[in-house]
């Protein structure tokens, strides 16, 4: 099951990024300064492309969400002995005096 999603994760990254790319804006840098357009321009995302960038940035964050929940149960539990360090005394030499 885990697979299947680290796949899916994969694919929708890849597409998220091409979606991404194909994007083509009218504004310049000054947009994300304050400039007088919006980042997303006068009417807002309308366009196809920003809805489906929209649509693979939720579906990326599900599964991103899953994988970690499924993943958990791998990760050391509470019940689980964890190994102490040693003691000075073991790990230390005699001091010896002359």
């Amino acid at each position: 099951m885990i697979v299947i999603l680290w796949i899916l994760e994969i694919i929708v990254g890849i597409l998220l990024v091409i979606s991404v790319l194909l994007q083509v804006r009218g504004g310049d840098a000054g947009a994300f300064f304050g400039g007088t357009q919006s980042v997303f321009g006068p009417r807002g995302p309308t366009t196809i492309l920003e809805k489906m960038t929209y649509g693979l940035i939720g579906a990326f964050f599900i599964i991103t969400l899953l994988i970690s929940k499924l993943s958990s149960s791998e990760r050391i539990t509470p019940t689980q002995e964890i190994p102490s360090a040693p003691s000075p005394e073991e790990v230390l030499p005699e001091p010896t005096t002359k």
